[in-house]
């Protein structure tokens, strides 16, 4: 009997082995396969060796043409920035308009390319028109990343009674504002004059402070905004002897040490603590502060909401650097500019960016008073062309 077996039991033993060969050729090539996968992912997840340059930013867009403040000093901090960040000088790309829209609208788009490496100088203007609802906006500048900022406030100037009569409640005057457009760089001063209840106008057409000088001293507006300048000793000093004078400051921190040689009003919210204690409305005057810092931004430096943490420490410090650089600051100082960087140059951005409460109530302030500004537009009396521009 066992030898009729034996015969099977030889056929089992022989496909025992060739199954046992099977298997492990099978699991052999299957250790190589999964080796040769954990290597490939490995290669995908961690990427080639970084070189010194496969991370820097080689492009900056500026938000505005060479002829725009932007575009100054793009031609001016490009260098530093780049022998600060140890590589080859920026390419400048320059756009087209003053309020830097098509800039910011341009660097939003690079933003979804995966192969993006740009970066942005864009003015406060740009912010503003996001925060008015512009339909031209496609960004949204709180997904931007600040390393460097430029700051210069403005100043109301005008003949204008800040502490409102009973006469002129009686009166039912207006105060007109010369304005560039009524959602223009001016808008602060406008809602400053509403949250005073002063009933605020605006003229448009006054887009240089020359032109909105001739508009005052011709008697064709009550009060205009002038940027806190190299020129504004002077023009103060012209407007004061025809008995014009500053009534507030569009800004929020006192007066900087560019500004240390001259008599300047208040900021705006002691005047507004001052005049209007009990009745003052519980959000527009955080829409007005940050319409202020806004319109105060002459420049703003900024990268990519997804730009690798060590890439923007690495752009952050050379910020640092060129911020305390002696030309930096003697031409900021000239020309009445704070450069922030760092902590206070992140915390200043910040207040760019209202709460949802506070922009829905400056969406609804302008969807109220825009309309009846248009249908209340005083006639203007034509100016030379060389002071309407």
């Amino acid at each position: 009997m066992s030898d009729l077996l034996h015969p099977t039991s030889a056929i089992r033993q022989h496909q025992g082995a060739s199954l046992s060969r099977r298997l492990f050729l099978g699991g052999a090539l299957g250790c190589l396969s999964t080796a040769g996968i954990a290597h490939a992912a490995d290669d995908i997840l961690v990427g080639p060796i970084a070189t010194p340059t496969s991370e820097q930013t080689t492009k900056l867009i500026v938000a505005g043409s060479a002829e725009t403040p932007c575009g100054t000093w793009a031609s001016r901090l490009a260098p530093d920035m780049a022998e600060e960040l140890g590589q080859t000088p920026f390419e400048l790309a320059y756009t087209t308009g003053w309020d830097g829209v098509t800039g910011a609208n341009l660097f939003d788009a690079q933003e979804q390319l995966s192969s993006a490496s740009s970066t942005l100088l864009v003015p406060g203007t740009a912010l503003l028109a996001a925060m008015t609802g512009d339909s031209r906006v496609h960004y949204a500048y709180q997904r931007w990343l600040p390393v460097l900022t430029m700051f210069q406030p403005s100043l109301v100037v005008g003949h204008v009674n800040l502490h409102r009569s009973i006469g002129a409640i009686l009166g039912n005057r207006t105060t007109r504002v010369a304005v560039s457009t009524p959602t223009g760089p001016e808008l602060p001063t406008l809602l400053a004059f509403d949250l005073l209840a002063l009933r605020p106008l605006p003229v448009s057409g006054y887009a240089t402070p020359d032109a909105a000088m001739a508009a005052l001293t011709g008697g064709l507006v009550d009060a205009i905004q002038l940027p806190v300048d190299a020129a504004l000793k002077d023009r103060l000093n012209m407007l004061g002897a025809k008995g014009f004078i500053p009534l507030f400051l569009n800004s929020t921190a006192p007066q900087t040490p560019a500004q240390a040689d001259m008599a300047l009003p208040p900021i705006f919210p002691s005047i507004l603590l001052r005049e209007r204690k009990t009745s003052t409305p519980a959000f527009l005057p955080l829409a007005w502060q940050a319409l202020a810092a806004a319109t105060s931004l002459k420049a703003a430096l900024v990268l990519p909401l997804l730009t690798p943490p060590a890439k923007v420490a690495r752009w952050r410090h050379a910020a640092d650097n060129c911020a305390t650089k002696l030309g930096i600051q003697q031409i900021a100082l000239a020309n009445g500019l704070t450069v922030l960087s760092g902590a206070k140059c992140i915390t200043a951005y910040s207040m760019t960016m209202p709460d949802v409460n506070v922009g829905m109530a400056l969406r609804r302030w302008l969807a109220l008073n825009l309309p009846r500004w248009k249908s209340t537009t005083p006639p203007v009396r034509a100016l030379p062309p060389a002071l309407a521009q």
